[in-house]
């Protein structure tokens, strides 16, 4: 039965304000990749924003890589001439300057029996995704194509636009710090992107060979010190206990409106309406992470930071929101694999997924259920160390990390009901210390 408290949080969710929020942390505020100017603007407004609540605020501060994106030119010779709408890779390096030129190379999903039949020695590399397989992390893809000389690595997309993959390894085991999660600058070739439009005749005019291309991407790449804002709604009752509600910030390529600027103006949204509640018998923790795109190093890091505090496991349960606007049905992620161990299932809390699932039908939001095929978002971290945590996810965006990823193209009543469900389950958690899932 919902509660006086909880009614007000399903009444207070309000999209056309969280619709201007995400305009402006997409838009003006834009990039913001941990380190950048923007990531520094949007942890400046995201703080204001819990501390004009009356919220205790931190800011859990790391050292983490960072991306600053200036731009790709992908420009097919003969017989298209013409530039190809492109987008580099997350992490990829930055070509010489005056970028590289080549003949193409069709190479398959870019496999290393492919590479080997297939002469790329001063040439870039073609390789054709879909998706089913997105060749979303490129460090394997890059390095190889390195070993085998080629130029560049270029991957046409299963979808219509140019998105952007990651230049990281996608590994499950980060315990050597992400120092050794990306391919060295002399380890690996600049990675770029094409839509699957566009490379249907790239395709085809490759098959009949003799196609080259001239690619520039123009980026910055180092270690920059970032952080994870956190703001405490404190506990009347058990304080010590915690409640995460959490969703990353961070993008660099693209607007980040879907991804994730709506898990970001949730956690927002519900901050403003539950500090002005009687306070919660456990203390809830909004987190505003930064650096997920590439290894979750945001998450990483607060796991570590928590453990060296001897407080990480005194998080109840965890609720993750990314990219929640666009992309089929909202899902409860069950889990995933990753790349480095296909074996290994990393599975997340059944009984806090059927809490909330169960609280979804209560309230009237249908909630779906997938099995991450290439990772989990960051609450996988959380459930491998102990903490029961659970995410919503709309993995489908056709806009995913793509120009196209726009404040104007989301789903705000999707949003509002991802919200609602997240709100409600969270604050029942909260204020219920008999609530224990298993770890």
């Amino acid at each position: 039965m919902v509660t006086r408290e909880e009614k007000v949080i399903l009444e207070g969710i309000d999209p056309w304000e969280m619709y201007e929020w995400d305009r402006y942390l997409s838009q003006d505020i834009g990039s913001r990749m941990s380190g950048t100017e923007g990531d520094r603007r949007a942890i400046e407004w995201i703080s204001d924003h819990f501390t004009a609540q009356e919220l205790k605020v931190e800011l859990d501060g790391f050292n983490t890589l960072s991306w600053e994106y200036g731009g790709t030119t992908f420009k097919a010779g003969a017989p298209l001439d013409r530039a190809l709408v492109s987008r580099a890779a997350y992490y990829s390096y930055p070509t010489p300057e005056g970028g590289v030129e080549g003949e193409l190379v069709f190479v398959g999903k870019g496999t290393e029996e492919e590479f080997a039949v297939a002469n790329v020695r001063g040439k870039i590399a073609l390789a054709q995704a879909s998706s089913a397989d997105p060749l979303f992390w490129l460090g394997s893809f890059s390095t190889r194509a390195k070993r085998h000389g080629a130029l560049a690595f270029v991957v046409c997309n299963g979808s219509p636009v140019a998105f952007t993959p990651s230049h990281s390894f996608g590994r499950w085991d980060h315990s050597r710090g992400w120092e050794h999660e990306y391919p060295g600058q002399d380890q690996s070739v600049p990675c770029v992107t094409i839509g699957s439009t566009d490379a249907m005749e790239l395709l085809h005019a490759v098959g009949r060979g003799g196609v080259r291309a001239h690619i520039e991407v123009a980026c910055l790449i180092e270690p920059r010190d970032g952080g994870n804002v956190r703001a405490f709604l404190t506990g009347a009752q058990e304080p010590r206990e915690r409640v995460l509600i959490h969703a990353h910030r961070d993008d660099g390529a693209c607007s980040g409106a879907n991804d994730n600027g709506t898990g970001t103006v949730v956690i927002m949204k519900l901050a403003e309406i539950m500090a002005k509640l009687p306070a919660p018998k456990r203390t809830i923790e909004f987190i505003s992470t930064g650096s997920e795109e590439g290894i979750s190093d945001g998450m990483i890091q607060y796991i570590a930071n928590r453990e060296k505090e001897g407080t990480l496991l005194d998080a109840v349960a965890g609720f993750n929101i990314d990219m929640v606007g666009v992309g089929g049905p909202a899902r409860i992620v069950d889990g995933g694999t990753y790349p480095d161990q296909p074996d290994h299932q990393v599975k997340h809390n059944r009984e806090l997924n059927d809490f909330v699932e169960n609280v979804g039908k209560e309230i009237g939001v249908h909630l779906g259920h997938l099995w991450g095929g290439w990772g989990t978002p960051e609450e996988g971290h959380l459930n491998e160390h102990g903490v029961p945590a659970m995410c919503i996810w709309k993995a489908d965006d056709p806009n995913y990390h793509s120009d196209n990823e726009h404040v104007d193209n989301i789903d705000w009543n999707g949003v509002k009901a991802v919200a609602q469900v997240i709100g409600v389950a969270a604050w029942r958690v909260a204020n219920d210390t008999s609530i224990v899932f298993p770890r």
